[in-house]
């Protein structure tokens, strides 16, 4: 077994697509306990692609925001 330390361009388009789908998902969803997983599984996903030097257009903007309640 190798020690990869990258990110394949299928495995990030892959991670990207997911991040699109939870933060849409984050801002629409009005359960409070699926909306605090969504907000903590976007947070990893995060950090992870920020590792990856991965850029992500709303970085800065915390999931559901605008997102009336």
């Amino acid at each position: 077994m190798t020690n990869v330390s990258s990110l394949t361009p299928d495995q990030e388009r892959c991670l990207l697509d997911s991040y699109t789908a939870l933060t849409g998902l984050a801002e629409t969803c009005q359960v409070p306990s699926v909306s605090a997983a969504l907000r903590g599984a976007l947070a990893e996903l995060r950090v992870a692609l920020d590792g990856q030097a991965v850029e992500l257009e709303d970085y800065y903007r915390s999931a559901g925001a605008g997102t009336k309640v």
